[in-house]
């Protein structure tokens, strides 16, 4: 089941928060979004808990690290969390997993090879987009 692109417009909190990062404000409460299939490696795992409401939800090391997420998509496909919260929270030793269950819309390789190394790109010719 595919999980429909939602616009942020209609989703009034939400659309709060953005107003706010479009000002330079709260840019670090950018969501990253994750398949939730990334928590079967704490369910089975004694040292870790996972608990949850309706629609937030709380990964915990015992006597170590936590990290609050949202939880949306259907059946509970996904979670998310603000960048800061990532970084923060999540140690460096659990980054590659994360980044394996990490989600986006469809992105421009290409743009995000300028990003990182900015210069020319071959990337076709420039023209007026009609």
């Amino acid at each position: 089941m595919e999980t429909p692109v939602q616009r942020i417009q209609e989703v009034t909190i939400a659309k709060t928060l953005f107003t706010d990062i479009f000002q330079g404000e709260k840019v670090n409460k950018i969501q990253l979004f994750f398949q939730s299939d990334i928590l079967n490696k704490y369910r089975e795992n004694d040292n870790f808990v996972i608990i949850r409401t309706d629609t937030s939800g709380r990964l915990s090391k015992k006597g170590g690290w936590s990290l609050d997420f949202g939880i949306s998509g259907g059946e509970d496909r996904l979670i998310h969390t603000a960048v800061e919260s990532f970084v923060q929270r999540v140690p460096k030793l659990e980054h590659e997993h994360w980044l394996a269950h990490l989600v986006s819309l469809p992105i421009s390789a290409n743009f995000i090879k300028g990003l990182i190394r900015p210069g020319c790109l071959d990337d076709g010719p420039i023209r007026k987009w009609e």
